[in-house]
């Protein structure tokens, strides 16, 4: 459905740029951030080392890992906190980024920079911030700095638009004025403002600045002459897709017509970009193997150790194109867990084991998947990779999914990091309509933007099961 609540993991680092309003606020808090850390030195040792390069450089690193801990404490993704929790999320966030450069400098001592600097720095952002949050929510809360919009249309990608600017119309800078529906439509729902012979009305009425345009039929009663004259007096307008395209991440594939793929500016990859990213893939999959032998050693005795049967298990998954490969993964059930057949795990599932669970909910059984990436098989980044038979099942029940198949499956991907683990047909729904937004957007930096937010998915723990 093009309605489902929205992301469960903040949504990835690309998307705090794609905001204008939350890459502000990051833009300001980093600023500020910057400035206290640069100041702190002057405070305590004297102001003619504020500038010192090298101190500088130290100073630096102090802003990057506060920066980060609040971006991984979910300061900056669509629903940030608020208030009480706003505080004491800036406190735990900004606690962790001392730990962390308190441990690093005590690893370096050459780059030691002084544990006083530290606590005076952050402990000065952890008052300054919340406050400054607080101020900023409440200015940007008034109508002064939001603009009036309507919605055109009365199908499921018309009321999904207007449920988005209710629901985050603070952080789009927009408020609902209402919907209109076609004139021989019933206005049966309390958002509907009108028809659309009331379009030039209600926008001159309610200081409309803004239209969305979420009507599939665009023939009869289409109001083609408002909406250009609109368009040319300075009003705003919006093809709803594209609209609800930008705010959620994600494509509504129940409105989605094969047209809006064809001609699409997206959809399409450079050789170039396919060839860095296989070399990213490379790269990326051998310094994991690498690094995460010792772990893989002893994730493998744990499973040995907690139940009978093999520490790794082999599955046949569907990869680019539809070509299947053998998938390799740690096992987290027991050997005779599809006894019965082929089944979707389920929440507290009885099959998996109890180092299974764990290994589940930090990622540990994938690490065997670098192998898959390493050969080709998989990317790391890429839609998840399906089992056949489920496939053939969902192909019949939900448009355009044997469409993900033309990219290859990755250990991770921007469903992923979104969506909870999908047990069933409407949750393969769901993150079809992010994978297909991955495809559209296709490119190297959102690859690895995902990664990014992948760490906060496996430290945070969701949606494993």
């Amino acid at each position: 459905m093009c309605d489902r609540p929205g992301p469960t993991s903040g949504g990835t680092m690309l998307e705090l740029f794609r905001s204008p309003r939350r890459a502000m606020v990051w833009f300001v808090e980093a600023s500020l951030l910057s400035l206290l850390v640069c100041c702190a030195p002057g405070v305590l040792v004297g102001w003619e080392h504020t500038l010192d390069a090298e101190r500088f450089g130290r100073t630096a690193s102090i802003s990057l890992v506060a920066l980060a801990s609040l971006y991984y404490h979910g300061l900056y993704g669509p629903e940030p906190p608020r208030a009480r929790a706003l505080v004491l999320t800036t406190f735990r966030a900004l606690g962790l980024a001392a730990a962390v450069l308190w441990l690093a400098f005590w690893l370096v001592p050459d780059a030691q920079i002084g544990d006083r600097v530290i606590l005076t720095s952050l402990g000065a952002a952890a008052l300054v911030l919340p406050a400054w949050r607080a101020a900023c929510d409440r200015v940007m809360r008034s109508e002064s700095f939001s603009k009036r919009a309507v919605v055109l249309g009365s199908g499921e990608l018309a009321r999904s638009c207007a449920a988005l600017i209710r629901k985050d119309g603070q952080v789009l800078g927009l408020r609902l004025a209402g919907r209109l529906v076609r004139d021989e439509e019933p206005i049966d729902e309390p958002e509907i403002a009108g028809r659309y012979r009331d379009l030039r009305r209600l926008v001159e009425q309610r200081g409309v600045a803004a239209v969305i345009v979420a009507t599939s039929d665009r023939r009869a009663a289409f109001p083609l002459e408002e909406l250009l004259d609109l368009k040319l007096r300075g009003v705003e307008i919006e093809e709803g897709m594209d609209f609800y395209e930008r705010v959620t991440g994600k494509i509504c594939v129940r409105e989605l017509k094969p047209s809006q793929i064809i001609f699409s500016h997206g959809f399409s990859v450079r050789r170039r970009t396919l060839i860095a990213k296989r070399i990213f893939d490379v790269a990326c999959a051998t310094a994991g193997l690498v690094l995460a032998l010792p772990l893989m050693a002893l994730t493998a005795a744990l499973v040995k150790l907690d139940s009978r049967g093999p520490a790794l298990y082999s599955q046949i998954r569907t990869g680019a194109l539809g070509r299947p490969f053998r998938i390799h993964k740690f096992r987290s059930m027991r050997t005779d867990a599809e006894k019965d057949g082929a089944a979707w795990a389920t929440e507290n599932d009885p099959r998996v084991t109890r180092v299974g669970r764990f290994i589940r909910k930090t990622r540990l059984d994938e690490l065997p998947q670098l192998w898959n990436v390493l050969v080709g098989e998989m990317s790391m980044v890429g839609p998840r990779p399906e089992r056949p038979e489920f496939i053939d099942a969902l192909e019949k029940q939900i448009p355009f999914f044997r469409q993900r198949l033309f990219v290859k499956p990755g250990v991770t991907g921007h469903a992923q990091v979104r969506c909870r683990y999908g047990a069933s047909a409407e949750d393969a729904l769901e993150k079809l309509q992010y994978d297909l937004y991955y495809m559209k957007s296709f490119s190297l930096w959102f690859d690895i933007s995902i990664l990014i937010d992948t760490v906060k998915v496996v430290l945070w723990r969701i949606g494993a099961r």
